[in-house]
């Protein structure tokens, strides 16, 4: 479900908006196709290598990379390349967490609390997000003192997660103008809620953090479902969306 996810994931989205015109957007598609295909075709190659070179490593398959890298530059008589080759996706991770952390602070203090306080001062906005990223901080340093066998498995759960959130949302804003605010945050709740009770539920049934496929179908499956229910029934229960506002995405309606 990786296109899936990667297109319902927030800071996926926020680039998505950044293209100024049809034009752009379509060379980012080629663009993209052709980078992405340069890091993953390489990639699939060199680690169906890897059990050839390194049998064996398929019971734990998160330390392959590592032991890939060792393994070769210590044969090139170059051991110390190793380090090189590994910087590479540990700051590609780094990356990636620090701009989550970012994304979800300046959520919490700019759509949260200070639409809640808009005559909050800077300093106290300041002061917010610094909670907030310390919170954040803690509670994945304390949720990876007992982790999950797998990496993917936390990989699989956080991008399954965060398109179950948002991936129909954004969806049905796109293609439906009777979509409301309420219905939109409906859908998130629901979508986000789905896929975390599954996963919980997994954790209790397997006694290890992991899906479980009910009538043989990924958790994302079913959390994308019932995010797209829920939003279409909340918009019989919500306020509509100010007509002023749906006509600048979608111009005048008819009916």
């Amino acid at each position: 479900f990786g296109p899936f996810a990667g297109s319902g994931q927030p800071s996926y989205m926020a680039r998505q908006m950044a293209f100024k015109d049809t034009v752009t957007l379509r060379r980012s598609i080629v663009f993209m196709m052709i980078y992405f295909s340069l890091i993953y075709f390489p990639l699939i190659i060199i680690f169906t290598c890897s059990r050839v070179l390194l049998p064996g490593w398929e019971i734990d398959s998160d330390r392959i990379m590592p032991e890939m890298a060792m393994y070769l530059t210590s044969n090139a008589g170059a051991p110390w390349l190793a380090g090189l080759l590994l910087a590479a996706p540990f700051a590609a991770v780094m990356s990636s967490v620090d701009s989550f952390l970012l994304l979800f602070s300046s959520s919490i203090t700019r759509d949260v609390y200070q639409q809640k306080y808009p005559d909050a001062s800077e300093a106290k906005l300041k002061k917010v997000s610094f909670a907030v990223t310390i919170i954040m901080g803690v509670l994945a340093v304390v949720a990876v003192l007992k982790p999950p066998q797998f990496l993917q498995d936390l990989i699989v759960f956080g991008s399954g997660g965060l398109a179950a959130s948002f991936l129909m949302p954004v969806v049905l804003m796109l293609y439906w103008p009777r979509l409301t605010p309420a219905a939109s945050v409906a859908g998130m709740v629901s979508g986000g809620f789905t896929i975390g009770a599954i996963y919980l539920a997994g954790y209790f049934i397997n006694g290890r953090f992991g899906e479980i496929n009910l009538l043989g179908l990924h958790p994302f499956i079913w959390a994308v479902a019932v995010s797209a229910l829920v939003s279409v029934i909340a918009v019989r229960f919500s306020k509509p969306t100010d007509p002023k506002l749906v006509e600048n995405y979608f111009g005048q309606l008819k009916g």
